[in-house]
């Protein structure tokens, strides 16, 4: 009996010192757990900003003006060079910036200069025909009210003053021609521009209508762009508008849609947009693939927040979390503009609220939290 009593003893008193730790550590973890009941979370304060929404399209740049520069004679190509101050002169090469009005070829004068030569040697011809026949004129008239000629007699010096005068009018009417024909056998660049491309080497015979050189406006460049039919009330001409090219990948040119065309185009059934840009840096060139941001809408002075702290919107409304004495709150929130990460909150946020922006996928609303560095969190 003493062994057995001493057996439950020590058993009871083994047992005793097991509950005693057990509960001394089951309290003490909940202890634990308790101080770690708030939830880490890192927070910002909401702000106001400007914000853009935006239409990603892609187009080709173009020359504002191309000019293929043509001649109006035919001939021989005596020189194809410009013509710069001092009667100093270069060859006419593409990548040559021109005038208007500057100078370019030469069409062989010889032929013209003999033209015009015939021309008013002509002209000198039937100005003396016509003053002859004026005076003769004058003469018969006088006889014929005296009663000296008969009026058919008359009648004939009339006529023959009259022709004269026709022979003049011709006379100087091809005296013009040939001054033109001179005047344009020298071919000047009717624009502004770059020299784009040559089509014809000096020396070689030339005909009416063929070009010799191509000139561009190239420091105004367009890109035609083509929208979707619902979007024929959303894009107006100057609307702001961003141009990237390859050439310079980090850097944004500044343009404006110049014109909206009011007919959709008959085969694409799209609205057609007319972008123009001043290129006097010449950076842009024509042929450039451009990707085109068209700027719809612009709002100053509103709520922005980063997209990834807003929950929800695929089945219930889109929320965030905002921290108020410690407490998450939920909020729901309406979304206006989007741009690339930014939102704007058109509802449900006000400037100077602090919002969770990191941890806010743990927490429910009336969590505790605690607010902490983004390192802290890691």
């Amino acid at each position: 009996m003493k062994i057995q009593r001493r057996t439950l003893y020590w058993v009871t008193a083994f047992t005793f010192v097991l509950f005693t730790f057990w509960y001394a550590y089951a309290h003490s973890y909940d202890e634990t757990k308790v101080k770690r009941a708030k939830v880490p979370v890192e927070v910002d304060v909401v702000t106001h900003g400007s914000i853009e929404e935006t239409m990603e399209l892609t187009g080709w740049v173009r020359a504002n003006n191309v000019v293929a520069v043509t001649s109006k004679v035919a001939g021989r190509v005596e020189s194809l060079e410009l013509v710069l101050q001092g009667n100093k002169t270069v060859p006419a090469e593409e990548g040559l910036e021109v005038k208007k009005g500057q100078q370019i070829a030469v069409i062989d004068h010889d032929v013209y200069l003999a033209q015009l030569a015939a021309a008013q040697a002509s002209v000198r011809a039937r100005e003396v025909e016509l003053a002859d026949a004026e005076r003769e004129k004058k003469r018969v008239v006088s006889l014929y009210e005296s009663g000296s000629v008969t009026e058919q007699n008359k009648d004939k010096v009339v006529t023959a003053s009259e022709l004269a005068a026709a022979s003049l009018s011709m006379a100087k009417a091809n005296l013009e021609l040939a001054q033109i024909n001179l005047r344009e056998s020298t071919i000047v660049s009717p624009i502004d521009g770059i020299i784009i491309a040559k089509h014809i080497d000096a020396g070689n015979m030339i005909g009416q209508g063929q070009p010799i050189v191509t000139v561009a406006n190239i420091k105004t460049i367009k890109v035609m762009l083509a929208l979707a039919e619902r979007y024929a009330d959303e894009i107006k001409a100057k609307m702001p508008v961003k141009l990237r090219v390859d050439a310079y990948e980090q850097r944004e040119f500044d343009a404006q849609v110049y014109s909206v065309y009011p007919a959709l185009d008959p085969q694409t059934h799209t609205v057609q947009a007319e972008i123009r840009f001043n290129n006097d840096e010449l950076l842009l060139k024509p042929g450039m693939f451009a990707r085109v941001t068209l700027v719809t809408q612009q709002k100053n002075d509103v709520v922005i927040i980063d997209r990834d702290v807003i929950l929800g919107g695929k089945i219930n409304e889109h929320y965030v979390y905002v921290v108020e004495d410690g407490i998450a709150k939920k909020r729901f929130v309406e979304i206006g503009i989007t741009e690339s990460a930014r939102c704007e909150i058109v509802n449900g946020l006000k400037k100077g609220e602090t919002l969770v922006v990191n941890g806010m996928h743990y927490l429910t609303d009336d969590t505790e939290v605690e607010v902490v560095r983004i390192e802290d969190i890691k």
